[in-house]
């Protein structure tokens, strides 16, 4: 802990930096990982601010926190990703393709597959990149260039016996796309 509390001052006073902390799935973290991060939270001096914390999770760890006010009352941004729209979700497949290095005009998932892909992903981008990843895997297996939306209803099928996707999901999709 002191050893802790001399490098966020060295950092801090000496350096003129502020440590910043990200962590990704936080809603993982036990009421005495987030009660440590809490009082790494009270470092500062009248000039510095010494220490950061960026907490990334899904809704639990919301939950987690409001029933710590002391760590609450530090809490000076929050932010929830809402579920993407169909235009979104095409939008978010196109960048992950560019940034994986696809270059190609032709579009690799058609305007209806995206429309599946958003009903059965619900706009979570988690799993919008999931199913993309699948299709893609079995586009290459199949020799095909093009994901459509037969495809998207297989695979969703597919993980619907392995639980990725429930059935109602699926049911409520066939209710409602024809």
């Amino acid at each position: 802990k002191e050893a802790l509390q001399k490098y966020l001052f060295q950092k801090g006073v000496k350096e003129k930096r502020t440590v910043v902390l990200i962590i990704d799935e936080a809603q993982k973290l036990n009421s005495f990982s987030l009660e440590m991060l809490r009082v790494l939270l009270n470092y500062e001096t009248n000039e510095f601010k010494l220490f950061q914390l960026i907490l990334l999770g899904q809704l639990e760890l919301y939950a987690k926190i409001i029933n710590m006010s002391n760590f609450l009352d530090r809490v000076s941004f929050k932010y929830t990703l809402n579920p993407l729209d169909e235009e979104e979700t095409m939008s978010l497949i196109e960048f992950r393709l560019r940034q994986a290095g696809y270059k190609s005009n032709m579009k690799l998932f058609s305007y209806g597959s995206v429309k599946q892909i958003h009903r059965y992903t619900g706009g979570s981008p988690r799993k919008i990149a999931m199913l993309c990843h699948k299709a893609l895997k079995y586009l290459v297996m199949r020799n095909k260039f093009v994901a459509d939306e037969n495809l998207i209803h297989e695979i969703v099928n597919e993980e619907v016996k392995q639980g990725w996707f429930t059935a109602g999901q699926t049911s409520l999709l066939q209710k409602s796309s024809f």
